[in-house]
């Protein structure tokens, strides 16, 4: 015999996502403190950082709008079209934000950037990774 599907943990994720902007406190202090003792207080570490892990929390943030706008089995169809719209917005959106970046924010530590942006996404996984 088979089990019905396990229920959407829609309350659960987002706590996690809310703790996203504790994630993102972290990385910006952490690259403000790397900025202020290694780079003379100029701030473009920090900047750099905090802009790469805005730009992961706001698209992360933007999928959840998209995942969760629908729910129940009558709605499946929806969910899974949802699904890959906001898959395809989050990829566009993470690919202009980049780009707007890179051309308009002058001075820029792309390293820092980048570094930023990845570890909003490992602090996300991890998050996401303990709801069973």
């Amino acid at each position: 015999m088979t089990q019905p599907a396990k229920r959407s943990q829609k309350q659960q994720i987002r706590v996690y996502l809310k703790r996203q902007t504790w994630a993102l406190l972290l990385v910006i202090v952490a690259a403000w403190l790397i900025d202020n003792s290694w780079f003379n207080g100029e701030l473009v570490v920090a900047k750099s950082a905090a802009i790469g892990g805005l730009l992961s929390f706001v698209t992360q943030m933007v999928f959840a709008v998209f995942m969760f706008s629908h729910s129940g089995y009558q709605a499946r169809n929806r969910i899974v079209s949802q699904f890959f719209r906001g898959q395809a917005l989050k990829w566009l959106l993470t690919v202009f934000g980049f780009a707007f970046i890179f051309i308009t924010i002058k001075p820029l530590s792309a390293p820092a950037l980048l570094l930023g942006f990845i570890v909003m996404k490992i602090s996300h996984v991890l998050m996401l990774g303990r709801i069973r």
